[in-house]
């Protein structure tokens, strides 16, 4: 699949993912089901539009097809799981509810795992461990804000909701922005020590594509961070509605960062 398309599809994955690592932040018995009913047909369109693209573009139902840097099986499973996770929302009682999301939650895992084992050549031993890694950070980022963005909407709607639900969220969510930022440095100090990528590939792949690198550090990790130190500052006047409404703009620089780190991964093998 040439072009933006694979990234954009890897961080819509990551996207579903992490959409449903983040709900498990907010206590069931804490606020209605309405809203995981909601959260969680977000996460199932976005994986169906994944799967109608993995389906028109792979020539068959292969574990890994080939040139889409996806696992479609893998995301047939996760998409069924969460299909299974919706429906119990509706119809299971608070264990059973638990229990398909468990087994989402494997599976999106899982899918992570298969899509960071079809790469990672030049990194040396460590490229299956730091793809997984920056895929889950990824995924991490991507569905904190989602979830924060629903939940502050809740609260419209529901203004006796505590207040400790969105702070724990938001205090999550800026600490997963500096982790997000720091995990280049890691990489680098880890390939170099490791004997993997070398340092004279790293800074040519740096060099050839500076801008990029510029916009995903600069966007993605640097107005990422901007935007939850602000959501923090509107939670402490306390103001929720001005909160989610940073929110939304975390959601377009977080996933626009993924997109562009996921684009770099691809291009020079940079997880960033």
């Amino acid at each position: 699949m040439p072009g933006i398309a694979a990234p954009v599809l890897a961080a819509l994955t990551q996207f579903a993912v992490g959409g449903l690592w983040a709900q498990t932040l907010v206590p069931l018995p804490a606020i209605q089901r309405g809203f995981f009913v909601i959260c969680t047909l977000s996460l199932l369109a976005v994986e169906a539009i994944v799967l109608w693209v993995l389906g028109a573009t792979a020539a068959g139902p292969t574990l890994l097809p080939t040139g889409t840097g996806l696992p479609l099986l893998g995301a047939a499973a996760f998409g069924a799981s969460l299909l299974a996770y919706l429906v119990s929302l509706g119809l299971a009682g608070e264990k059973g509810i638990r229990f398909t999301r468990a087994v989402a939650l494997l599976l999106g895992g899982g899918l992570l795992g298969l899509e960071a084992w079809g790469g990672g050549e030049g990194l040396g031993p460590l490229g299956f461990p730091l793809r997984l890694g920056n895929a889950a950070r990824g995924a991490g980022l991507l569905g904190l804000a989602f979830v924060g963005m629903l939940l502050g909407h809740s609260y419209l709607n529901a203004p006796h909701l505590p207040l400790r639900l969105i702070d724990r969220l938001s205090r999550i969510f800026l600490w997963a922005v500096l982790a997000r930022g720091c995990y280049p440095v890691v990489t680098g100090a880890l390939l170099w020590a490791g004997g993997g990528l070398a340092p004279g590939l790293a800074l040519v792949g740096l060099q050839e594509h500076l801008l990029l690198v510029i916009l995903r550090l600069g966007v993605g990790v640097g107005g990422s961070l901007t935007v939850a130190l602000i959501i923090r500052n509107c939670l402490r006047l306390p103001n929720v509605q001005a909160a989610t409404g940073f929110y939304y703009v975390a959601m377009l620089s977080v996933f626009l960062g993924e997109v562009l780190g996921r684009f770099l991964l691809a291009l020079a093998n940079l997880p960033l």
